[in-house]
């Protein structure tokens, strides 16, 4: 059974007020005035290299569908779908299916999120809200008291590492979010954050988290905070801030009624990424009438510039363009970004693309 073993409490006062903490990098995310204002970067002044791995198609080789997750190991892929957890190796041939979909030993009903350590291989199950064990060679370990987790009051999106340690975390309205550390071990949580506002019923969830940077200390970031923290001795510690101004949801908002009858744009996240000096942000703004509502945002974590609205040009292949709507996942390597994508309508074909940013 889970067991909270001691609560780090992170007060509201504190969060908010790293705001006004001076001398972190700072941008706003979006302008309304410029929005029409493109940025071409041509792929060679961003990108060192790109190659393309063709994934197995052979007879008895998956359909791989939606894709939730992707993860890369020294010798192998990682790909989640809705469905099933795939492995492939290097080469894109298929290795095996990572468990199957049901509910008995090893099996999950909708895997959201996956991550190796210590040569085990961890899959977060949304709807049973259950962390399932695999070892290398795919066998099932073990998995997590998936009902003491349901019964603690929080629901957990997925996870991530931090310094060795998988921090689970759920999202919600609210500028604090919760956070907690689990222990394989022995099966126990410590808090690492709590929830600051509590969600209304009528209200609609947008407060997701975002994770993304150096996989064994990313940053962790939502859309009701500037703030983009990192974990220091287990705690979350200011690293910058991403403003978003009048663009932010308000509370109001957040109803049914509230989003059908907005009249101000209000920026939603798509996702997030960041290799080598780069942060990518993928997102639309709603409410922008019939115009393209949809735009990939560039800061450069050196020279600190920040354009909102960048089209990367040249890339060799036509599939392989970087688009807000094309998801891209960090890879092996911190100045890597990965994206799993079908070559053409038909999704009978699917390549790993890899880009190693300057």
């Amino acid at each position: 059974m889970y067991k909270i073993l001691s609560v780090a409490l992170i007060s509201v006062v504190m969060l908010s007020s790293c705001a006004e903490k001076t001398g972190m990098p700072e941008f706003s995310v979006f302008n309304m005035s410029v929005r029409n204002e493109a940025v071409q970067v041509h792929y060679e002044g961003l990108i060192d290299d790109v190659s393309i791995v063709k994934l197995d198609n052979s007879a008895g080789a998956p359909v791989i569908g939606i894709i939730e997750d992707a993860y890369e190991s020294e010798n192998a892929y990682y790909i989640v779908s809705s469905e099933t957890v795939y492995e492939y190796a290097k080469d894109g041939s298929f290795v095996r299916r990572i468990g199957a979909k049901g509910r008995g030993p090893g099996e999950y009903l909708n895997p959201r999120g996956i991550g190796v350590s210590g040569g085990r291989l961890y899959v977060f199950d949304y709807n049973t809200q259950n962390i399932l064990t695999y070892g290398e060679d795919g066998s099932f370990i073990g998995s997590s008291s998936k009902s003491a987790l349901m019964n603690s009051g929080i629901y957990i999106t997925s996870f991530f590492f931090s310094g060795g340690d998988m921090i689970l975390y759920a999202s919600s309205n609210s500028p604090v979010q919760d956070m907690l550390r689990w222990d394989a071990a022995t099966d126990g949580l410590t808090a690492v954050s709590e929830r600051s506002r509590e969600m209304m019923p009528e209200e609609v969830m947008m407060g997701e988290n975002y994770i993304f940077g150096d996989r064994d200390n990313p940053f962790i970031y939502n859309n009701f905070n500037d703030t983009v923290y990192v974990l220091e001795g287990g705690r979350p510690v200011p690293a910058m801030l991403m403003r978003l101004g009048k663009y932010r949801f308000e509370y109001g908002d957040l109803t049914f009624d509230g989003l059908m009858s907005l009249s101000a744009g209000r920026l939603n996240f798509l996702w997030i990424a960041a290799a080598g000096e780069n942060i990518l942000i993928a997102y639309s703004v709603v409410n922008l009438g019939d115009e393209s509502s949809a735009f990939l945002g560039l800061y450069n974590t050196r020279t600190g510039e920040y354009s909102q609205n960048v089209e990367i040009t040249g890339i060799p292949e036509d599939f392989a363009a970087i688009t807000p709507t094309e998801r891209l996942f960090e890879g092996l390597q911190d100045d890597e970004l990965l994206s799993v994508r079908p070559v053409s309508d038909t999704g009978e074909e699917y390549v790993i693309i890899k880009y190693r940013f300057k």
